[in-house]
């Protein structure tokens, strides 16, 4: 049978949180561009309300990225989560078949 599980559980867990943090930061860094926050004007290249647009743009833009890696993260803890699931129903049957 072929696995789809390419990730380990103490991996996935770790992309998750991750994920859930880089949503929620690039999420405000983009709304705050948007918004043309003066304490963000400095950080783009041409100071101009096009640009910190497109700035926000692109944070919205890496927060799917995200949330993409998020959704990836969360199937894999499942079915790591069914593999142990799995293997630990193996280990019962197989202690009582020795009986």
């Amino acid at each position: 049978m072929v696995s789809l599980n390419f990730c380990g559980p103490k991996c996935s867990h770790c992309c998750f949180v991750l994920s859930i943090w880089g949503i929620l930061m690039l999420v405000v860094l983009g709304a705050l561009f948007k918004t043309n926050s003066r304490a963000l004007r400095s950080d783009s290249s041409d100071n101009t309300v096009e640009d910190m647009h497109n700035i926000g743009q692109n944070c919205f833009i890496a927060a799917g990225l995200y949330g993409a890696t998020l959704l990836i993260s969360f199937w894999q803890m499942r079915l790591s989560r069914k593999a142990a699931q799995q293997r630990a129903e193996l280990r019962t049957e197989n202690s009582y078949s020795s009986y």
